[in-house]
């Protein structure tokens, strides 16, 4: 059984010999090949594409928040505005406790009408022009202005309930 390995090939050489159009159809099939691994690139390409979009939307969406911060000269004027809104709407409760006089109770809700309206628009030019100081002094002016009529008012009245028990006394 020993035979040399170069006659084997020999024999099987003129065994098997290719068909004519042999190469014709192994080059169709290469380009076929060819096609479909591009085709697979594209898609991820599109993939890619489609993450890349989704991670800018997410990043977007929850770093907007953060660009809204309050800058610190906001955060504080909200801060005295509601500590003065606190302290007016306490004076008013005490004033209309004290005071027995409706028409002057009406009178002084009036004047706290009109500078709570000036109020209003100067709160509209701080939400436009939040960095100028002469709108945010005018805020906090017109806070202190009602407040101190407020405790004015109630001091006034409690001169003139003091002199009437006195009067009352002396009677």
């Amino acid at each position: 059984m020993k035979r040399d390995i170069r006659d084997l090939f020999k024999e099987e050489d003129e065994l098997k010999s290719l068909p004519e159009n042999y190469r014709k159809e192994f080059l169709e099939k290469l380009k076929k090949q060819s096609k479909k691994k591009v085709t697979s690139f594209s898609w991820l390409k599109i993939a890619a594409v489609l993450l890349i979009a989704l991670t800018v939307g997410f990043s977007l969406f929850y770093n907007n928040p953060e660009e809204e911060k309050v800058s610190p000269i906001i955060a504080q004027v909200e801060a005295v505005e509601a500590e003065y809104l606190k302290n007016i709407e306490v004076e008013w409760e005490s004033f209309v406790a004290l005071a027995d006089d409706e028409i002057l109770i009406s009178r002084f809700k009036k004047k706290l009408e009109d500078l709570d309206t000036d109020y209003q628009e100067i709160s509209v030019k701080f939400k436009n022009e939040s960095d100028n100081l002469v709108v945010i002094e005018a805020l906090v002016e017109n806070l202190q202005t009602r407040l101190q009529i407020l405790k004015n008012i109630q001091k006034h009245i409690k001169i003139l309930n003091q002199k009437n028990e006195q009067h009352e006394n002396i009677i």
